[in-house]
């Protein structure tokens, strides 16, 4: 693999960021119930509107009996909706964890690669402008260190001569008394 080319990483995890996907499905668990609720009380409504010759009971009771034909297809089709929502979402939640993960590395000063997200990903683009201030901070790191590496050996060095000054002195004063 040459130096430039981005790493392919596959998805081991369909639930990366629990919080925020979590709510994202509860939501949409909510709105499809909420959905489903007012279908049915649409259908009682106008069953009850068609034929005004059954009560209220026994249209909900006509209506649950026509659940056979609609239920088994509605429970087949959550879990699949639910999945396709897990695998939209991890295209941002993953981004974000790989870049809040980075993050903390680059503070600890243990960030050894650039930052890549996959190429479905959504925010593509925030990678590169990490991983332009990563290399500037990065750079920014080995000049202060440089700094101070020069500073102490400077420091150093007048000790140094501060010392030989001092003996030289001590010797001096010897001779002369």
């Amino acid at each position: 693999m040459s130096q430039n080319a981005k790493p392919v990483f596959v998805r081991q995890q369909l639930l990366i960021d629990e919080k925020v996907q979590g709510a994202l499905l509860k939501r949409a668990g909510f709105y499809s119930v909420a959905c489903a609720l007012y279908f049915i009380v649409i259908l009682i409504f106008a069953e009850c509107m068609s034929r005004q010759d059954i009560s209220v009971g026994e249209a909900i009771f006509g209506c649950f009996a026509e659940s056979i034909y609609w239920l088994p297809g509605l429970l087949l089709m959550a879990p699949m909706i639910a999945y396709d929502m897990l695998r939209q979402t991890n295209r941002f939640a993953g981004p974000v964890f790989r870049l809040r993960r980075e993050m903390q590395r680059l503070v600890a000063n243990e960030s050894d690669r650039p930052l890549n997200f996959r190429d479905d990903d959504y925010w593509t683009e925030m990678a590169d402008e990490f991983n332009q201030i990563r290399s500037e901070l990065i750079e920014l790191r080995k000049a202060q260190a440089l700094s101070l590496a020069s500073k102490a050996t400077k420091e150093s060095k007048l000790f140094d001569d501060a010392e030989e000054q001092g003996e030289e002195a001590a010797l001096f004063g010897n001779l002369v008394s």
